[in-house]
């Protein structure tokens, strides 16, 4: 857990502190494992995985934990492939998105916006864009992480569509 607290503290900012609060340990305990001399206990493990909201350092600590069968932290900058790093974009996406909302004028014909407005338009398209590639991507992990196929998820949307054609 060495070289992974030591990772997350520099990529995120985090202090001793930090980790402590999250692992419901104290300081000098995390000073410990950084430097080698003490290993995390079952306890500090239950607790991280309950609490730590940073995807790399929840994959390091399951790389650790079952010694090695499963796959460590590819990189300290990107985790890409995982589904918390998902959630964790598209989370962030979303929250663009609504943010900008509000500054558009959908309710003005196109022909007479402003340029001003016709930039937002732009832009309020441009994070709309991100969700969607976000939200596929997430979409096509589940689906194979959990093995959904891809026809279950169509039919269940067919039916709701079907529905609201009939109302």
């Amino acid at each position: 857990m060495k070289s992974s607290i030591v990772r997350y503290r520099k990529r995120t900012g985090a202090t001793q502190q930090d980790v402590a609060n999250m692992l419901f340990t104290d300081k000098s305990q995390v000073c410990k494992m950084e430097k080698g001399d003490r290993t995390m206990t079952v306890s500090m493990y239950e607790a991280g995985f309950n609490n730590v909201p940073d995807p790399h350092l929840l994959n390091d600590m399951a790389h650790e934990v079952t010694a090695g069968y499963t796959m460590p932290t590819p990189s300290n900058r990107v985790y890409d492939d995982h589904r918390m790093s998902f959630r964790f974009r598209i989370q962030k996406e979303i929250e663009e998105f609504t943010d900008m909302l509000p500054q558009i004028r959908l309710d003005k014909h196109p022909e007479f916006l402003t340029q001003e407005e016709k930039e937002s338009v732009t832009r309020i398209a441009s994070e709309l864009q991100d969700v969607l590639f976000e939200g596929q991507g997430m979409l096509m992990k589940l689906l194979d992480d959990y093995g959904i196929p891809p026809k279950e998820i169509n039919q269940g949307r067919d039916a709701r569509l079907k529905m609201q054609r009939r109302i």
